[in-house]
């Protein structure tokens, strides 16, 4: 009984492990679904179920090597392999910087952009790195222009503050004639005056507004008008009665810093001196 207990344990066979399918066929073809073999590569199934041979895996991985490192923009057809491999646009005309929300004008230059497009296209630069340059550049542009703005009110307020103190009582009657003066000399030179007046650079500087006070009282000595002549007189009176006149406030107090001169002017129209 022990001997054909021994015999029947020798028939039956020892269970083996499931052999793996071959990686090749015999012709040197890869086996389908070779690829699934191995765990690590399962996130590339979609790619290599595209290779049905070892030649055709390693010619792709040869061009792929070329690839490797910047392409010379000179070298169109490596360029060309390269825009391909990373999905960028084949033609100049579908790579374009797109304008970012609420850009303003100021900052946008369509013809810049046009170039800038070009130079994107030709070097390979990936469009979405183009879209987030622009949208930094932008960014930054805006703040740059909020500062400025902020400087140029801050600026205008130091030199009304202190011409405001040099006047003193007379701020408000020389700021109207500086502005009457300039709209008759801008209507005579055909100058937007408004635009001069809202011009930072100008309204900053209290020596501008000192300048355009001087040259309206000059005005008001000897008007611009053809054929007609000063009457010296009446005008050394409107300096010392009228209060619209630019000198009256100058002459009328001695701690005024053009009193000097106002008493010139009023001198030399009245008496001649």
């Amino acid at each position: 009984m022990i001997e054909n207990k021994e015999k029947e344990n020798e028939m039956i066979p020892e269970p083996t492990e499931p052999q793996p399918n071959p990686l090749m066929t015999p012709d040197g073809a890869f086996s389908p679904g070779w690829f699934t073999q191995f765990e690590e590569l399962q996130p590339y199934a979609a790619t290599l179920s595209k290779f049905h041979r070892p030649e055709a895996l390693a010619k792709s991985y040869a061009n792929l090597e070329k690839l490797k490192g910047y392409p010379d923009t000179a070298d169109a057809a490596r360029m060309a392999a390269f825009r391909a491999a990373v999905g960028l646009p084949p033609k100049a005309e579908e790579f374009a910087m797109e304008r970012p929300q609420d850009t303003p004008d100021e900052l946008w230059n369509d013809e810049l952009v046009s170039q800038l497009s070009g130079v994107a296209y030709e070097y390979g630069v990936p469009p979405k790195a183009l879209a987030a340059l622009a949208e930094r550049y932008t960014s930054e542009g805006r703040r740059f222009m909020e500062r400025c703005r902020m400087e140029n009110e801050q600026a205008v307020q130091q030199a009304d503050a202190q011409l405001q103190q040099n006047w003193g009582p007379a701020y408000e009657d020389n700021m109207n004639t500086i502005a009457h003066f300039l709209q008759t000399m801008g209507e005579r030179a055909g100058v937007n005056v408004q635009a001069l007046m809202e011009n930072p650079a100008l309204r900053a500087n209290p020596d501008f507004a000192r300048l355009m006070l001087e040259a309206a009282s000059l005005m008001d000595e000897a008007p611009l008008h053809t054929g007609q002549q000063s009457d010296g007189k009446r005008e050394a009176h409107r300096i010392a009665h009228d209060p619209t006149h630019p000198l009256h406030e100058a002459y009328m107090h001695t701690s005024h810093p053009q009193h000097r001169y106002a008493n010139e002017q009023y001198d030399r129209l009245a008496f001649g001196k």
